[in-house]
């Protein structure tokens, strides 16, 4: 038993050195430096259409194929009740870096249109609130596939998104 246990000790710390050699390698996020974020997000309310446009600038880049574009009602942004959509429909030909959406989606994606918060024939009434809007380029290549890149960031603080007062 003894020989076999002085055989085994240098086979199985060799095993070991050579499961745990890329422990000690960092993660590297390299391939992500050719992503970026949208800049200059803008999100305007419209009383006369009811609907919140909400447009972007972005560097250009050949590989982003849609945008991401994701809403809140936490300043908080992913604390709150989200919802997104992306902006190329089917049958579009261009991209556009703008999209509006109808006051009333915008409530009930984030659920506000519940059973605690709106009941057919007896509708509460909501006369304000702020929406935090943000948006994401989608990229396609070699490197990605539909990967949706960093939120837009709209100032140094870390704020990931721009906002809209619905007053109705």
């Amino acid at each position: 038993m003894k020989k076999i246990s002085i055989f085994m000790a240098p086979i199985i710390i060799l095993a070991i050195i050579y499961g745990c050699s890329k422990d000690h390698d960092a993660p590297t996020f390299a391939q992500y430096q050719n992503t970026s974020e949208p800049t200059n997000v803008i999100a305007t309310y419209n009383k006369s259409s009811d609907e919140i446009m909400v447009s972007w600038e972005m560097v250009n880049n050949e590989d982003v194929v849609d945008y991401l574009v994701a809403w809140s009602d936490s300043n908080v942004f992913d604390e709150g009740n989200k919802g997104e959509e992306y902006v190329k429909k089917p049958g579009d030909a261009v991209l556009n870096t703008n999209i509006s959406f109808k006051v009333e989606n915008v409530l009930k994606s984030m659920e506000y249109f519940r059973s605690e918060y709106y009941q057919e024939g007896n509708a509460a009434y909501i006369d304000s609130f702020i929406v935090y809007f943000t948006v994401s380029a989608v990229y396609n290549s070699d490197e990605f596939n539909n990967f949706i890149g960093p939120r837009a960031m709209v100032d140094e603080t870390g704020e990931y998104a721009d906002s809209a007062l619905v007053l109705k």
